[in-house]
């Protein structure tokens, strides 16, 4: 117990440090390969940095405790959404382009709709193995789509870059995720162990405590990408690790393993599309395809309003 607290805080540091690792390497390997920072964000941070959600619920699920891992990945992208995207616009409005929006995000929301659309309470709420398959098939067309529409160079906003060779920017990508994922471990297995203390249910633990702290890598890469001006990065880790989650996780899971999902749950996720959707409305108030301050400032006050509402409905059994 005395080392809990000791270990969350290194794990914080570990994180920070190794986003701006990541975040260096892949900006070079962008400009190494003649490659769009977007698809850099897209594929290599974006399903990177879900790397502590596939663990969650793909063990969760094939342990019997998918409550915990169905709630993670339903959590971790209403946070990615309105928290991660927020917390980067009020700070460091985000510049999108048209392509990102319309192609990109709208992947986004058809990839959460699809799976409401297989968990309606009324038919079910099992994701089959098959529909396991067809999640899968749906991950590995967009995965191939991005990347084909998207292998042509698209310079970013001007700016200074340090010049890294390439190899030292493969080491710097591998060394912040090591980073980025040791950090967020010890970081969940902190903020976990002082839930359980408090009596949180496994469902509440898993779209608060478990998908918030799964979402780190993605906070700090984003908001590390954001600062140095690199919306492709920050807008693309986002948009990537959200569609992993809910057709690759998702999908690999139900294969293995039938989903089960639990009806007090589909509020939740229908929050999450919606959530997106507001994304793509924002793309086209005032200046078009500019995530604003005051639109980063709604969207925090959303994500506020949302976690209210979980602890307001208390602990899910």
């Amino acid at each position: 117990m005395f080392l809990t607290p000791i270990l969350f805080l290194i794990g914080f540091y570990i994180l920070i440090k190794g986003a701006g690792w990541l975040v260096d390497g892949s900006i070079a390997l962008a400009r190494t390969l003649r490659i769009s920072n977007l698809v850099i964000g897209l594929v290599i941070a974006g399903i990177g940095t879900s790397v502590p959600e596939f663990a969650v619920t793909f063990i969760a699920n094939l342990t019997g405790a998918g409550d915990v891992g169905i709630g993670t990945v339903i959590g971790s992208n209403t946070f990615n959404i309105l928290f991660i995207l927020g917390v980067s616009a009020l700070f460091f409005p985000l510049t999108m382009r048209p392509h990102w929006v319309h192609r990109d995000l709208m992947w986004n929301i058809i990839s959460v709709l699809v799976v409401a659309a297989f968990v309606v309470p009324f038919a079910g709420g099992v994701i089959t193995r098959l529909e396991g398959v067809f999640l899968l098939l749906l991950f590995f067309g967009w995965l191939w789509w991005s990347i084909a529409k998207s292998n042509h160079y698209e310079q970013e906003e001007e700016m200074p870059t340090r010049i890294i060779a390439f190899p030292i920017a493969i080491g710097l990508i591998f060394a912040g995720f090591l980073g980025v994922l040791l950090g967020g471990k010890w970081v969940v297995d902190g903020a976990v162990l002082f839930a359980r203390e408090l009596g949180m249910g496994e469902a509440l633990i898993g779209l608060t405590i478990v998908g918030i702290g799964t979402s780190l890598p993605e906070f700090a890469v984003t908001f590390t990408a954001a600062f140095k001006r690199q919306p492709g990065i920050a807008v693309g880790n986002i948009i990537g690790s959200n569609i992993f989650d809910f057709l690759m996780i998702i999908g690999a899971a139900a294969v293995v393993r039938p989903i089960v999902f639990p009806p007090y749950l589909f509020v939740d996720i229908i929050i999450t599309a919606l959530s997106a959707a507001v994304i793509y409305g924002f793309m086209f108030m005032g200046e078009p395809y500019v995530l604003k301050r005051w639109q980063g400032l709604l969207l925090v006050l959303f994500y506020l309003m949302y976690a209210a509402y979980l602890l307001g409905r208390g602990p899910i059994q």
